[in-house]
């Protein structure tokens, strides 16, 4: 069962992001702003998700005739954007770009302990998907993933690290151990720069990035890298096999960012939104820019069908976590 949905969650995501859909033309008295609008971040300047929603930024700004400015406001996981998100006006000039943590596994994780749910948004689209690699410290005796089982059956002390317990990255290394057959301590860090630090110093053997992150690292020969958690080999790391051809059949868990609005945006303002990002996300300067990041865009995921995309990855989640026994203690 635990295969069969992890199966059904990947093969939506690879719909999703070949979804083909002509760029919507507004009409004459669509919806404009007037007025500056906010692009809400759930994470500090610089990090990846940071530099997806300023590289979307301005090419919104001209599309929109109005500034679309970024706004950090970083911590939990993208939980407290999440919750300010949720509490602004539904009037069109607040969106954010969230991913898995804030929007589907936080729910999972504590479904009561939340000041906010997913009721309280409006899912605008899918914009863009990213690959997952799992890194070792460069002096952990494996180069491919039956060795880096063997190094953990092996060597009960050793531990691996994720900027903290329920985001996306935690989660899926927790789905590559569960089907790997192994338990490995999980430490718990406050952001993604301590994990690398650590990861560096010997004192956590393993984590799962971001491909940003992880490609430079393993490309200076600071890192290994194991292998890819997407169905397809990353362009960043060519020579790095997927974890589904080194025998996890089917194992594709990127991590993915979309667009969201308050609940109840207007759907003249919503259609707005999901026209002028179209648009955007098709422009070969802004496609080459979120291939720095290992990112690629994705199109034509009408809010109607990104609602969906969010259940089944809700779905998704809670089988995880229930498979793999994962609580907020961790």
């Amino acid at each position: 069962m635990f295969s069969r949905t992890l199966h059904r969650a990947a093969g939506a995501l690879f719909a999703a992001s070949t979804l083909a859909a002509a760029t919507p033309v507004l009409a004459a008295d669509a919806w404009k702003p007037t007025k500056p609008v906010r692009l809400l971040v759930g994470f500090a300047p610089g990090g990846s998700a940071d530099l997806l929603a300023r590289m979307l930024a301005e090419p919104l700004s001209q599309r929109l005739g109005q500034p679309v400015v970024v706004e950090n406001l970083a911590g939990a996981g993208g939980n407290i954007m999440a919750y300010r998100l949720s509490q602004s006006a539904n009037d069109g000039y607040a969106i954010g770009i969230a991913a898995a943590g804030s929007m589907a596994i936080t729910h999972v994780l504590n479904p009561k302990g939340t000041n906010y749910k997913p009721a309280d948004f409006t899912p605008i689209t899918l914009v863009a998907t990213q690959p997952n690699v799992v890194i070792v410290n460069k002096d952990v005796p494996a180069n491919t993933l039956p060795e880096l089982k063997e190094y953990f059956q092996k060597t009960p002390t050793a531990t691996y690290g994720t900027a903290g317990v329920g985001i996306s990255n935690h989660l899926i290394a927790e789905t590559m151990l569960y089907k790997l057959g192994v338990k490995v301590p999980h430490a718990a860090y406050r952001g993604a720069a301590p994990v690398i630090t650590d990861l560096l110093g010997g004192h956590i053997a393993m984590t799962m990035d971001n491909i940003s992150t992880a490609a430079p690292l393993v490309q200076q020969g600071k890192v290994k890298a194991i292998g890819v958690a997407s169905i397809k080999r990353a362009p960043q790391l060519p020579n790095v096999p997927t974890l589904d051809e080194q025998g996890l059949t089917g194992f594709n868990m990127p991590t993915w960012q979309g667009v969201f609005a308050p609940a109840g945006l207007p759907a003249e303002a919503r259609e707005t939104y999901y026209a002028a990002l179209q648009d955007v996300l098709k422009q070969p300067a802004l496609i080459e820019k979120m291939a720095t990041l290992g990112s690629e865009p994705v199109t034509g995921m009408s809010s109607a069908q990104f609602g969906e995309f969010l259940e089944k990855d809700r779905q998704q989640w809670a089988d995880i976590v229930k498979a793999a026994n994962i609580s907020l203690e961790q």
